[in-house]
């Protein structure tokens, strides 16, 4: 399948440092991407947040929207005010959201050795200054269900956490995926005027019904469907249809695609060209048993596409996104 000019798709879970620019410029140009959304490389990669926004800038312009994460290095009493304050000199130099990578709650500790749970009143002032800025917060709380399960031969996520031995929090000292999603929920409750977007469907795409009750308990959330469709072709393909259409306002299209700093020149273009064609596959055709994105690092199961109606799509892939993330349209 070829990805089609007309498409215009927006990918909003990306990430990459400004080694890889231009490497990502030549993979929008063909793969029909009109825009993408980094999430928090600069400060991953400890670059100067100014000097990097610009270096990405000058090679992609406003095709690339940048997502800014928090330092939880600095923990002492106040991070959370400190926090929204770098925010808002980051928003004020571009900066058209906050990221909030899947630490929070599992592993980022404060100045006393305590793990800071998502729900932690000190980040308060963080939640309440995007919302005050105007710009959503794209947050990852939790990993799939797999992730929490035995290390074993049975936990059919056993390649990827044998290649990632630290994603597996199925062991003393992490909290269960359920309770680091009701953190999250009680964040979203407690914070209206925020903006969140769910990574990876809200981090429960095994279970539709759950992020279905999420979709209508709080207006301010919106999920992204990265790096799952493994999971979510696994429900019935009308199943998953008819949650995309109910929720047809509120899923915005994204793909988790990294780029590692320093590979970018060794970076498969075929590879990932392969990469996008198997989404388009799965949103727009009514295929069974095709491979997914993710296949067979992230599960050695076949999905079912779902289909969905040309309207559906142009709001997943773009429209959601132009609407939630104010600085796409800027």
């Amino acid at each position: 399948m070829v990805a089609q000019p007309d498409r215009q798709v927006i990918d909003v879970h990306t990430h990459f440092g400004p080694d890889a620019a231009e490497a990502v410029a030549r993979i929008m140009d063909m793969n029909g991407l009109a825009r993408v959304v980094n999430l928090g490389m600069l400060e991953e990669l400890s670059i100067p947040f100014e000097e990097g926004l610009q270096a990405l800038r000058r090679v992609l312009g406003a095709r690339m929207v940048y997502f800014a994460t928090p330092d939880f290095r600095d923990n002492a009493p106040g991070f959370g005010e400190r926090m929204a304050k770098d925010l808002e000199r980051k928003v004020h130099l571009g900066a058209g959201g906050l990221k909030i990578f899947k630490g929070l709650g599992l592993r980022y500790r404060d100045h006393e050795g305590r793990l800071i749970p998502v729900d932690d009143p000190r980040l308060d002032p963080l939640w309440a200054k995007a919302g005050e800025l105007g710009v959503p917060v794209l947050i990852h709380t939790a990993d799939p269900l797999a992730f929490f399960g035995p290390l074993d031969e049975h936990n059919e996520r056993w390649e990827e956490l044998q290649l990632n031995p630290d994603w597996h929090f199925g062991r003393p000292g992490f909290p269960g995926h359920d309770e680091l999603l009701e953190q999250r929920n009680r964040v979203l409750a407690r914070h209206p005027g925020t903006t969140f977007i769910g990574a990876h469907l809200g981090e429960y795409p095994e279970n539709l019904p759950y992020v279905d009750t999420c979709l209508e308990r709080y207006p301010n959330f919106c999920v992204d469907v990265c790096a799952r469709i493994g999971e979510i072709g696994r429900h019935p393909a009308e199943e998953a249809r008819a949650f995309f259409i109910k929720h047809q306002d509120r899923v915005l299209f994204g793909t988790d695609l990294v780029l590692e700093p320093g590979e970018a020149e060794k970076v498969d273009l075929a590879e990932i060209k392969r990469f996008y064609d198997l989404h388009w596959a799965f949103f727009e055709t009514d295929e069974s048993q095709i491979e997914h994105p993710g296949y067979p690092i992230q599960g050695r199961w076949k999905v079912d596409a779902i289909g969905l109606p040309p309207d559906v799509l142009d709001r997943l892939y773009r429209r959601n996104a132009l609407r939630v993330i104010p600085a796409l349209s800027a």
